[in-house]
């Protein structure tokens, strides 16, 4: 039977789960609401950790690059260039995946969803031993986590409500198609019960026209919502094209009553949330490889020795039974050698050839020459990108559009814009193309930069007096 805990992290709360895990079923044990400061001592003694922790901010964008960009660090170092404005140059942990769209687009879309690390790391930290932690996301993710084991439908929306917040997801197909997480303001009970009503109705009526094409069957209830009668009657008068229900896990999940069930579900459905959903900063992932390749090491230097004590303290051990030992080892070895694939030489150094020519075409990123042009671009984003690498020539060509409404903005604008492309510090070869139509106000130009030196002009020779 493995044992975990799952911790639903609040700004000054945590619940907590002690739970028993048995095949495919989960057995609540005990369960705890607790002061943010007293979550250090209360899981002193426990291990396994699967967190949501609730995040004021977090980062939910769609960003589009070239499809021929497939290298993760170009990926990724693009994702944070194109997201630079938005957060402010504070850190992020983020997860991207590409989102389905049409076969042989120029451009590739992601959906990028992170935290600020800062913020995220301050909760993860109050687990003394981050090694075991198996699994950490925020609060959107765990509802999808629950939803998914619970529901289904091909297509539904999962709404989970405490206390003034309300978080909604629309799934399809196993992926999340929009999430919103909103709180509400009322003077009394009877106003925060309208607001709430309100908000669902509002966020599902956007979905659905965004989405037409996706015929949404079920909603799911949980949370505070769940067990409020007056607000569910409301919803129930207001939905009527789509079946409406409670997110219950008493199919998998055991030892809970029928309402007490709502307070758990984000700390529940921690457990399941996806990889790709998880935030683990790379500290935390390097320890427990670090741990599982010490058991193993552990394991593989702990058998020799077992065997030689064990030949030492029984000497009366006959040298037939050593042999017949031997003879098993060799055998076992010999299936393993056997069954283990091998390459020709041939294939080697068409491997060995094929990681050379990477190598060479990897010498030079594009992300390092859209470096370079940072000051640009902080002036004004890029309009359109391309680059092309031929006999170890890298090029970029940067495209920077902007429209004004009178002449002297633009006049300004451009004589900034070339006074920055002046002081750009690189010894890389870059040049610019005018192409403003200062008729119509729009300025225009092409920025051209390739991973060659620039050439050292020659002094120019004094002539002598006469």
């Amino acid at each position: 039977m493995n044992r975990l805990c799952a911790l639903d992290i609040q700004d000054n709360y945590v619940i907590a789960l002690d739970i028993e895990k048995k095949g495919a079923v989960y057995s609540l044990s005990e369960h705890h609401i607790i002061d943010l400061s007293e979550l250090p001592q209360h899981i002193k003694n426990r291990k396994n950790f699967f967190l949501s922790i609730d995040q004021d901010e977090e980062v939910d964008e769609k960003v589009s690059l070239a499809s021929v960009i497939k290298n993760d660090a170009v990926i990724r170092g693009s994702i944070l260039l194109k997201l630079a404005e938005h957060v402010d140059n504070r850190k992020l942990m983020f997860n991207y995946y590409e989102i389905a769209q049409k076969e042989k687009s120029e451009n590739s879309i992601y959906q990028v969803d992170g935290v600020y690390e800062k913020e995220y790391l301050d909760k993860l930290n109050l687990i003394d031993d981050l090694s075991q932690i198996e699994g950490a996301t925020v609060s959107k993710f765990a509802l999808f986590g629950i939803s998914q084991e619970c529901i289904k439908a091909e297509s539904y929306f999962s709404v989970y409500t405490s206390s003034n917040k309300i978080t909604t997801i629309a799934v399809h197909k196993g992926e999340i198609v929009y999430s919103r997480t909103n709180s509400v303001v009322a003077k009394n009970a009877e106003l925060r019960i309208l607001n709430m009503v309100a908000e669902i109705n509002q966020t599902i009526n956007y979905v659905k026209g965004q989405f037409r094409d996706i015929k949404f069957s079920t909603i799911a209830f949980s949370g505070t919502i769940a067990i409020d009668d007056t607000i569910a009657e409301h919803l129930y008068l207001s939905i009527s094209d789509i079946n409406i229900t409670i997110l219950y896990p008493n199919t998998f999940v055991r030892g809970i009553e029928n309402e007490d069930v709502q307070s758990y579900i984000i700390a529940l459905g921690a457990i399941f949330v996806p990889r790709k959903f998880q935030f683990l900063p790379t500290l935390v992932q390097g320890i427990k490889q670090y741990k599982l390749a010490s058991k193993i090491l552990f394991i593989a230097s702990f058998v020799p020795l077992l065997v030689l004590s064990f030949i030492t303290f029984e000497k009366y051990l006959s040298y037939n039974d050593s042999f017949e030992k031997y003879e098993m080892l060799k055998t076992a070895l010999a299936k393993v050698v056997k069954n283990t694939q091998t390459h020709s030489q041939d294939e080697l150094q068409k491997s060995l050839n094929y990681l050379e020519i990477i190598e060479r075409h990897l010498e030079y990123h594009p992300v390092d020459l859209i470096t370079v042009l940072k000051p640009l671009i902080k002036l004004q984003k890029i309009e359109n990108l391309e680059w092309k690498y031929q006999q170890n020539n890298l090029e970029l060509k940067a495209t920077f559009i902007k429209s004004f409404d009178t002449l002297e903005s633009l006049y300004e604008f451009e004589k900034r814009f070339y006074k920055e492309f002046d002081d750009i510090n690189t010894t890389l070869k870059h040049a610019y193309t005018k192409q403003t139509d200062y008729t119509k106000l729009n300025f225009a130009s092409t920025i051209i930069i390739n991973n060659q030196k620039e050439e050292q002009k020659a002094p120019m020779a004094r002539k002598r007096r006469g």
